[in-house]
């Protein structure tokens, strides 16, 4: 094997690893914060939003 590749792959194996470790670290940190019942996305989320006087309201 080349010189070359060697050093590339001990520079970028480690460096996949941690951005994969941060990723899956970010979603489970994000399953944690929303509480249980809540959906997923803020586009779900709104669009059971209910008004002071219980009505449910509509997005535009």
């Amino acid at each position: 094997m080349d010189r070359g590749w060697i050093q590339f792959l001990l520079v970028a194996v480690p460096v996949v690893s941690l951005i994969g470790s941060w990723l899956a670290l970010r979603a489970i940190a994000e399953r944690y914060d929303r509480k249980p019942g809540t959906p997923k996305t803020r586009a779900q989320a709104g669009r059971g939003t209910k008004d002071r006087a219980g009505n449910k309201a509509e997005n535009e």
